[in-house]
């Protein structure tokens, strides 16, 4: 979890970030009625922020390993 601090979002799921902020921040107080506070709103960028983290670190380690196979596949 110390690397998660430091984390950049990869350009490729930029859209997906974007998309999950905004149903946590935004949706899902409109949905249930729900009203932030300042804390609030801190807490849950900050656990939905981590929880993209622990989607994300697997899908780019497969990332990593089909370009491995691709280029062994290809010969270079």
């Amino acid at each position: 979890m110390e690397k998660w601090f430091y984390w950049g979002i990869p350009i490729k799921y930029t859209s997906r970030y974007i998309f999950l902020m905004m149903i946590v921040l935004v949706m899902l107080p409109l949905l249930t009625g729900l009203r932030y506070t300042q804390a609030g709103y801190i807490l849950n960028f900050l656990f939905a922020d981590v929880m993209f983290y622990r989607w994300c670190i697997p899908r780019i380690i497969e990332d990593k390993l089909e370009e491995r196979r691709r280029r062994y596949r290809d010969g270079e």
